[in-house]
């Protein structure tokens, strides 16, 4: 396994780069890489390329669908009309070496939504979301350790279940310090000494 892939947000602000606003954007939306949620600094970092990123295009759709706290109402219309614009582009960008490698992992993981929600035209496939998710984590992406963990491995979903891969991986996103693994792995009643650390 490879280690968790982590931002310092100081950082990324001062980039101010398509990549590191959808970070920033991301981090205040779910509240990851330390800060707490904040949904209008969430919108105000997706907007700032949401014209011509496709990752920023990707969590504006989806915040059309699902809502965005107080700052976006639902508009499960526009947010699919955004969703099924941003896939291809997605897709580019997975396999465009000029980016980042934690870019092109981001866009990977994202794809695995597609497939996880049935989005954006793309026709649900739990299996293919679950593939792709257990690529992601191999490459540190915390948040494919997150779901691996407290669906894909807990209930069998796309696949059979495995229990001690659903603590584990849910440990390994609680102690890099993603809130909603750690609420999830106390809410699984998961022990810290339920399996061996290797």
């Amino acid at each position: 396994m490879k280690d968790i892939v982590k931002f310092d947000l100081k950082e990324l602000e001062k980039l101010n780069t398509p990549f590191a606003n959808y970070i920033l954007g991301r981090s205040y939306d779910l509240e990851e890489n330390g800060v707490t949620q904040d949904y209008k600094k969430a919108l105000q970092y997706y907007m700032k390329n949401f014209d011509k990123y496709p990752l920023s295009q990707y969590s504006i759709g989806m915040s059309y669908l699902y809502g965005l706290g107080d700052e976006l109402d639902v508009d499960e219309e526009k947010g699919d009309t955004i969703l099924k614009y941003a896939f291809p582009r997605l897709l580019q960008m997975q396999t465009d070496e000029l980016l980042d490698s934690n870019e092109r992992l981001y866009a990977t993981f994202v794809e695995a939504a597609y497939y996880n929600y049935g989005i954006g035209g793309v026709e649900q496939n739990l299996k293919r979301a679950r593939e792709i998710l257990e690529r992601c984590s191999e490459l540190g992406h915390i948040a494919a350790y997150y779901d691996l963990g407290y669906k894909y491995y807990k209930d069998g979903v796309g696949g059979t279940a495995n229990l001690e891969k659903s603590e584990l991986y849910l440990r390994i996103a609680k102690n890099a310090g993603l809130k909603r693994a750690i609420e999830k792995y106390r809410e699984f009643g998961y022990s810290e000494n339920s399996i061996d650390r290797d």
